[in-house]
């Protein structure tokens, strides 16, 4: 879908008004020194770092509650050794830091450490309700998966999303970064049409050069083609050159007006740095 020829102030700060965040453990102390351009109760999404400690995981969801935000952590299914390890981590997680959400995946752990082979089954476990987890997020991935087909990965979703629905808790989807808008919001359309109709997060890798956006590619499964970079206003011969997605959230913003595609916001991966992401954030509202 082509971007429209203008793009509305309010439709711009609308979206921009609703952004997620992803930061990891070692990074969450400076949402403290970055608030002025994170507007209070964000959602700060942290991710699930193997080389990370529970007793780490607590520690930033905690540290994002006292900034002001909302934490979202993550957990990654394969990665848990027993049920008590998941209890023990989420009645943690509650208790120290105000958890109510959090973000599901399965993980890349093979084969997995403990009971849990995929999203899924956590989902249906019953211990999400047991800690009164009132909102799952689930991952989306518009470009495909490295391992899953598409038509496996569209009913793992559907699963997910009725599951979480049959439970009482709340879904939204977050997505892996892309480049380009066009693949993201055709599979945002396949899955409107599939009466799956919750908030999606897609998501925005924040300004970094272009040799770093080609090594968290290479890592994610992503397309990153040399036509997509030049789309996003990068050149493959650049690789010390930094851009921010000004074009690419230009395109987001224009498809998404008068609400065509239904709950849409845009999620941040700060690739180039948090006070980097930050700082294009604030000045690309202003």
């Amino acid at each position: 879908m082509a971007m429209s020829h203008s793009i509305d102030l309010a439709d711009q700060n609308d979206v921009l008004r609703s952004f997620t965040l992803e930061v990891t453990a070692r990074d969450v102390h400076d949402l403290a020194v970055l608030s002025g351009g994170i507007p209070k109760g964000t959602i700060i999404s942290v991710p699930f770092l193997s080389k990370e400690s529970d007793h780490d995981r607590v520690a930033a969801a905690r540290t994002v509650r006292r900034a002001g935000y909302e934490p979202m952590p993550h957990i990654a299914a394969r990665r848990l050794n027993s049920e008590n390890a998941l209890s023990a981590m989420l009645s943690a997680l509650v208790s120290e830091a105000q958890v109510s959400r959090l973000l599901i995946i399965a993980g890349d752990a093979d084969p997995p450490k403990g009971p849990f082979r995929d999203t899924s089954t956590i989902l249906r476990s019953g211990i999400l309700q047991h800690h009164q987890i009132r909102h799952v997020s689930i991952a989306g991935h518009p470009e495909g998966h490295p391992v899953q087909s598409a038509p496996a990965l569209r009913g793992a979703l559907l699963e997910k999303c009725q599951i979480l629905e049959e439970a009482e808790i709340e879904c939204s989807i977050f997505t892996q970064f892309a480049f380009a808008s066009e693949p993201v919001l055709g599979w945002i359309d396949e899955l409107r049409r599939l009466d799956i109709n919750c908030p999606i997060h897609v998501g925005i890798p924040g300004p970094a050069n272009v040799k770093t956006l080609l090594k968290f590619a290479t890592l994610c499964g992503v397309s990153a083609s040399t036509a997509v970079l030049k789309k996003y206003g990068l050149s493959i011969t650049q690789l010390l050159s930094t851009a921010g997605p000004d074009a690419l959230v230009r395109e987001y913003i224009g498809a998404l007006q008068g609400g065509a595609y239904g709950d849409v916001r845009l999620h941040f991966y700060p690739f180039g740095g948090l006070s980097n992401t930050i700082t294009w954030i604030r000045n690309f509202r202003s």
